[in-house]
């Protein structure tokens, strides 16, 4: 994922711009987009790694969100690290392993490095499963990339190599077992231990298994040969039961009676299959609409009782909603698949006396239907949460937060406690991930956070630096709003309300400012976003990433075109009236302008001041006028406004070193 993210960065044409930049040229906005980049790897990466990049030929680095020069020894050694034969190399340092690209990717010529620093201690945290085990990473040349404390013996390392199989086991010269395998990626060796205690232990438990399902065919095999009988010998018993029946002297007809029967029994059988198949998805479906209220009261206890549920007036119930907060970095498509995996779990730990069928209720929500004989203790349901949060951690590899509803006991209010349960999940906003809320524990604050806090002083000083375009103050007021924002509102929904009238303040903002409609429309997703997700971290960055810095941007660009325009009517101007009374004030006149801005809109764009510009521009004019034309001095200082010659002469020797006159006998 470093690798990609790099070479993908090292194709952008930002990217392909400041290659070309100088050290003195640098912008911070430059350093500010490449130090964004650098994050965004680091995100797609390792945790606990540093990423730097090196300008090889501008001669400059940046490291840790600063921008830094390099001496001629610096130069020397990247220039070096980058003449590699491979245009990727890992190199394994004491306490890290270092990847050294060379970007572009596949250039001949180096022009630049991406360094990603790796903690091995974060290598080991993922991969090491007992504090105990054994790993070895070796590459294609023999070295030992990486080892979790041990490391294996040379000879024993070559012979794997020149094994030429991608997955095998050796035997050591410590008579220990070593599994390998070959990565189809980069071709290293990921070299295992198995200790015999392991192996003791995995056959163990195999040999249970097997004991076990061997048991369980026996049974299997018995059970199907007595229905098998049964089936048999059924057609038999009723065509016997039937001719009993006959009147005697009633003609009856054997084969036709026979063949009836057959077919009534066979179609009677074919739907017994097919509802057998289907109660489990019909039961899904009774409790999903039971869960959105769907299902008339009267007919609740019917449908109840005719997916075979015990349930009696007695019975007291509860809501269980179990939403994903992290996939563990797997796609969000998969997420479907988890659901289905928790559902599994739930239906494991919670005895089937104690709840309904778990379902799937919405396309992230997993939701099951508690039920208990008596009121239960909190303590109790607290329990067997744990127990689900720990095994999704331990076996799925994926964090969860579970929200339950307060207690009722009928089944009709199904619905209003599906409510309660997605109200305590929506506290994750308060409380972050891998939680268990009780809407028992929430209701009492319903009424005391009802209204909306707002910041308007820290959002006036947000959107004032909107206006600057400083990225920096940018960030920090932001930060600034949105914590004020949660530490004030203690109600999900108030937190919403706040967040949708900060986005509206921010749209509004871009209109007044010019941001083009593309960077508004995103305004749509951003909503979404707000309505839909719980948590505080991804609603504040889509604010920043899909709303804040689309608007910054566009906002700066229409600024400087703006800024370039109105420069360049000033050059016009100047050179038009050079030779007349012209000054800033008038130029702002002509243009419907204030002085002041057109100062320093000039003096960013051109780099002087309006004053310096045409006093050098006149110097140009008198030069040519000396060398073309046979005006006197005195002249040439009235038709450029020198209020006398002297001032005019002692200007043009300041600047060229020379006196008018001297200029022009150069050329006569």
């Amino acid at each position: 994922m470093v690798e990609y993210a790099f070479s993908t960065y090292s194709n952008t044409q930002h990217f392909k711009a400041n290659l070309q930049a100088d050290y003195a040229d640098m912008q911070f906005r430059d350093v500010q987009t490449i130090n964004s980049q650098l994050a965004y790897i680091s995100i797609m990466g390792i945790e606990e790694a540093s990423y730097q990049l090196i300008n090889v030929e501008k001669a400059w680095r940046i490291d840790q969100g600063s921008l830094k020069r390099l001496s001629e020894e610096e130069v020397s050694m990247y220039q070096a690290m980058g003449n590699q034969d491979r245009y990727i190399d890992w190199q394994s340092e004491e306490n890290h392993l270092k990847m050294v690209m060379t970007l572009p990717v596949f250039s001949q010529d180096t022009h630049a490095l991406g360094i990603a620093e790796i903690n091995k201690q974060a290598i080991a945290q993922l991969v090491a499963h007992q504090s105990d085990s054994f790993l070895n990473i070796i590459n294609t040349e023999g070295t030992v990339l990486f080892n979790d404390g041990d490391t294996i013996d040379g000879q024993l390392a070559k012979k794997i190599m020149d094994d030429h199989t991608a997955t095998g086991m050796i035997k050591g010269t410590d008579q220990q077992s070593y599994v390998y395998t070959q990565s189809e990626y980069n071709n290293w060796f990921y070299v295992m231990r198995l200790a015999p205690k392991e192996v003791s232990a995995a056959m163990g438990s195999f040999r249970i298994s097997l004991i076990g399902i061997a048991a369980f065919l026996v049974a299997l095999l018995a059970f199907l040969a007595y229905r098998i009988a049964r089936i048999a010998t059924s057609p038999i018993n009723r065509i016997s039961d039937v001719l009993k029946s006959k009147q005697v002297g009633e003609k009856v007809e054997v084969n036709q009676v026979i063949s009836e029967i057959n077919q009534i029994l066979s179609h009677n059988q074919v739907l017994s299959g097919e509802m057998d198949r289907q109660k489990p998805e019909l039961a899904s479906l009774f409790l999903l609409n039971l869960f959105r209220g769907c299902i008339a009261e009267k007919d609740i206890p019917t449908k109840v009782q005719h997916f075979g549920y015990q349930v009696s007036e007695h019975d007291h119930f509860r809501v269980m909603l179990i939403q994903i907060d992290d996939l563990g970095n797997r796609d969000p498509i998969n997420g479907d698949v988890f659901l289905l995996a928790l559902q599994n779990l739930v239906a494991e730990i919670i005895p089937d006396t104690l709840r309904l069928q778990p379902i799937m209720f919405r396309q992230d929500i997993q939701g099951t239907l508690l039920k208990f004989p008596n009121e239960i203790r909190q303590s109790d349901i607290f329990d067997y949460c744990q127990k689900i949060r720990k095994a999704a951690k331990d076996y799925l590899k994926i964090k969860i937060s579970i929200g339950v509803s307060d207690n009722y006991q009928s089944l009709h209010l199904t619905k209003e406690a599906v409510k309660n349960a997605e109200e305590s999940l929506r506290y994750r906003l308060n409380l972050g991930e891998e939680v268990i809320i009780f809407f028992d524990d929430i209701a009492t604050r319903f009424d005391k956070s009802a209204v909306i806090q707002y910041p308007t002083d820290a959002e006036t000083i947000f959107l004032d630096a909107m206006r600057s375009g400083d990225l920096a103050l940018i960030n920090e007021t932001y930060a600034q709003v949105v914590q004020q924002i949660i530490h004030d509102n203690k109600n999900p929904m108030t937190i919403e309300s706040a967040f949708f009238q900060l986005i509206n303040n921010i749209i509004r903002l871009g209109q007044l400012l010019g941001a083009d409609y593309t960077s508004l429309e995103k305004s749509r997703k951003v909503y979404q976003q707000v309505l839909n997700q719980n948590h505080l971290f991804k609603i504040e960055q889509s604010i920043y990433d899909e709303l804040v810095l689309p608007i910054v941007e566009t906002i700066q660009i229409k600024t400087d075109r703006e800024i370039r325009s109105l420069s360049d009517k000033i050059v016009v101007l100047i050179h038009q009236q050079y030779d007349q009374d012209l000054s800033l004030d008038k130029v702002a006149e002509q243009l419907h302008y204030n002085a002041n801005y057109l100062s320093n809109v000039f003096k960013k764009e051109m780099t002087v001041t309006f004053a310096d510009y045409l006093q050098n521009y006149r110097l140009k004019i008198a030069k040519k006028w000396l060398e073309e034309t046979e005006m006197t001095i005195k002249e040439i200082a009235t038709r450029l406004k020198y209020t006398n010659s002297q001032n005019f002469i002692r200007f043009f020797k300041k600047k060229e070193q020379v006196t008018p006159g001297e200029y022009r006998k150069k050329f006569s």
